[in-house]
């Protein structure tokens, strides 16, 4: 009899092992396929023209200046807003410059206004111009 109890105790043994290696989860639903990781964006550089172009924290120029970017940095462009660019320069800096400085953008810079008029018109974009005050803000 012990044999017997033996060779079934095996064979229980036997049965749990291929049950755990074989088991299927019902009413389970499977682990999600991870999604593919995005591609990676071509990354646009582009170059300062003028020295001591102001940083910004936002894109206006009554925005506090950061720092100033020096003439032939190179800048990383993350997006355009209006005809101000938000950068991050070599050494970590982000924020915003006015893209009429930076090289790839087709921005005129500002022309100071003349008289206490309003502006002339410009054509396409002149909305966008600055004022003096505006473009001085830019230097300060």
């Amino acid at each position: 009899m012990p044999r017997r109890s033996l060779t079934l105790f095996v064979a229980l043994l036997m049965a749990c092992a291929c049950l755990a290696a074989c088991s299927v989860n019902i009413g389970t639903k499977p682990a999600p396929t991870p999604a593919p990781a995005p591609a990676a964006q071509p990354t646009r550089t582009e170059r300062v023209t003028i020295q001591g172009l102001n940083l910004r924290r936002g894109p206006s120029s009554k925005s506090a200046v950061i720092d100033g970017l020096e003439k032939d940095e190179v800048v990383t462009i993350f997006e355009r807003q209006g005809n101000w660019i938000k950068v991050r320069t070599a050494d970590g800096r982000e924020g915003f410059a006015y893209g009429a400085y930076l090289t790839g953008f087709d921005i005129r810079p500002a022309k100071p206004r003349t008289g206490k008029g309003p502006a002339a018109s410009g054509g396409p974009g002149a909305s966008d111009a600055l004022t003096e005050e505006e473009e001085q803000e830019l230097w300060d």
